[in-house]
């Protein structure tokens, strides 16, 4: 089933895999140190200094979910159009290349795709968002990918 096929759906096609700015951040120690408590993250390539520098890395890096402790601005709305309840329905993240303390990091959003489905309870329409984060060398060091959707109640 396309989602030019669900009765009642309406969205904004125009917006589909346009990439836009959202927000950029500075990658620092003591946000790594806070994520990491916060989350009980114990790798000493994260949490120790001197145990990150005989690292692969050389150095102390950021668990890839640490962009997520970081305010972004939403990105492009598809403006979906479907009757019914929406919810978070899933997300994906990718480490791409290392995430330094002191890398000034861009993240860059899209509307990946809009796509319908039949369920058990009926018509169901998703949209992914993917955000990729690139350092100020415009390497990507983290993407991810989110999905919400809509289902007919």
């Amino acid at each position: 089933m396309t989602a030019d096929q669900v009765p009642g759906l309406t969205y904004d096609e125009s917006v589909i895999g346009k990439e836009v700015e959202v927000g950029s951040f500075t990658v620092t120690a003591e946000q790594i140190a806070a994520y990491c408590e916060a989350v009980g993250e114990t790798s000493p390539l994260h949490t120790d200094p001197e145990a990150a520098a005989k690292g692969p890395y050389g150095a102390l890096t950021a668990p890839p979910g640490l962009v997520h402790a970081v305010q972004l601005e939403r990105g492009l709305d598809a403006k979906i159009q479907f009757p019914g309840v929406a919810f978070h329905a899933g997300e994906r993240i990718e480490s791409l290349a290392p995430l330094r303390v002191g890398d000034t990091v861009t993240a860059y959003n899209q509307v990946k795709e809009v796509y319908a489905k039949t369920g058990r309870t009926g018509s169901m329409v998703f949209e992914v968002r993917r955000t990729e984060y690139r350092n100020q060398d415009g390497t990507p060091v983290v993407a991810t990918e989110t999905s919400f959707v809509r289902r007919e109640v």
